[in-house]
């Protein structure tokens, strides 16, 4: 008798099989959402969805670099962010299996400094369970980020922060985890963390895309970050030195697709080491991955973003399905756009959303408040846009996360202590944040 899993299995398999069989269709169909997205300047990016160790369907769109308007194609590169976790996590297990490493090994070993050293083992670094101060919160992160620092220099700059709690008595995530993880890594096989992810991972899945490296370089077809305005907005550049082994990598949808199939089908660590990876909970995190609160089908994810490069990815082990989103400008909350694609392969047809109003405001009072306005003390502009559900709120400074704001009246919206009011007469935006008032005009 074939018991519920098989069936499962055996059901969404067939849902699949049927999607890559009317590969036209679906490609049509995908193709115009993700066309809706780039027509309302919602997202530049690139997208994937595999079956097994085959790409089914992959897609582009908007640009790598938006003032020599050069398109993204399904070959560019985009920093993976925090997805690089996954990677980092892999070659330390890979470290354990070739008894180089231990999970119960303390980092006193290797950096006494730190706080609760003693304490803290590599399996607490894994699982971001450390209390080490998440040096991505240091007040003037991002202007320090955007220059090369040493190893050493890396360690100063955060060694003096608190620890926020006892060593593996709680969960809070830490980007300086993971550093240290990189360090240590360096550290034990005497080569940096490019060569060992290199020697690891890169080499035996014959991946020619993904590497990890200190700055973006156009010339190796890499996107460029922007916000989204009335026109893209560059990003300040973020050194990725400051990013050791926590969120520095470079990849395409493509290949990080053929990195998961690998890992979950014991290509690169053994079952034994990728059941200790795993999270059992739905919604907790394993060694640099997140289990998925889906109740069905049962799958794994980890997201990242540095500067507005947004990624995300969702594995499923039993269907060897896989799905990936890299982004380098996006307004728009990234988990619709990988469940619009999950849903698709369950025969759901993506929806068009109307871009030009929201669930509590109509087309004919959005319109009115819709655009970018500008500060003339600082010249600094705000756009206002809409993902179809909330009004969005779009800061013109490097590296700003757009925000979606939550509606109190008409014409008066706000994000904790964020206060917006618009007067569509004057084409005025009112703006209310830490005592401070000023008016914006529209241009």
């Amino acid at each position: 008798m074939i018991n519920a899993i098989t069936k499962k299995v055996k059901t969404i398999t067939l849902i699949f099989l049927c999607f890559i069989g009317q590969t036209a269709d679906a490609q049509n169909k995908l193709d115009a959402y993700f066309n809706h997205l780039q027509a309302n300047n919602k997202m530049m990016g690139s997208v994937a969805i595999s079956l097994n160790d085959s790409i089914v369907y992959k897609k582009a769109i908007g640009y790598s670099n938006a003032d020599a308007k050069t398109s993204n194609t399904t070959d560019t590169k985009f920093r993976v962010g925090s997805i690089t976790k996954t990677y980092t996590a892999v070659l330390a297990l890979k470290a354990v299996e070739e008894e180089l490493l231990t999970l119960d090994t303390k980092l006193s070993h290797y950096y006494p400094e730190v706080k609760n050293a003693e304490k803290i083992t590599i399996e607490h670094l894994l699982k971001q369970r450390t209390g080490i101060y998440n040096f991505t919160e240091i007040a003037g992160e991002v202007e320090w980020g955007q220059q090369f620092h040493t190893q050493q220099e890396f360690i100063n700059y955060f060694v003096n922060q608190k620890s926020n709690f006892e060593p593996g008595s709680e969960y809070e995530y830490s980007n300086t985890n993971y550093a240290l993880l990189g360090f240590i890594l360096e550290k034990i096989y005497g080569k940096t963390y490019a060569e060992i992810l290199d020697e690891k991972i890169v080499r035996p899945l014959h991946l020619h895309n993904t590497y990890y490296s200190f700055e973006t370089d156009e010339t190796k077809n890499e996107a460029l970050s922007y916000n989204i305005q009335d026109k893209y907005v560059r990003n300040e550049k973020t050194n990725f030195s400051n990013h050791p082994a926590s969120g520095g990598i470079v990849s395409t949808p493509t290949e990080l697709n053929k990195f998961l199939f690998a890992l979950f089908n014991g290509k690169l660590i053994t079952p034994e080491s990728l059941k200790i990876m795993l999270p059992e909970k739905k919604g907790a995190y394993g060694m640099g991955i997140i289990k998925l609160s889906f109740k069905n089908p049962e799958g794994y994810t980890h997201s990242g973003r540095v500067e507005n490069y947004i990624s995300d990815y969702y594995y499923f082990p039993d269907e060897n399905i896989g799905i990936v989103s890299l982004t380098n400008a996006v307004n728009i909350n990234t988990d619709e756009v990988m469940n619009t694609m999950l849903m698709y392969l369950y025969r759901k047809t993506p929806e068009l959303a109307n871009f030009n109003a929201t669930a509590e405001v109509s087309e004919k009072d959005f319109m009115p408040i819709k655009g970018t306005y500008y500060l003339k003390e600082t010249h600094a502009t705000v756009t206002i846009s809409s993902d179809g559900q909330n009004v969005i709120f779009q800061d013109s400074r490097a590296g700003q996360m757009y925000v979606p704001l939550t509606y109190k009246a008409k014409n008066e919206f706000e994000y904790e202590d964020l206060k917006l009011s618009f007067v569509p007469k004057k084409k005025e935006m009112i703006f209310e944040q830490g005592g401070v008032k000023v008016v914006y005009k529209k241009k």
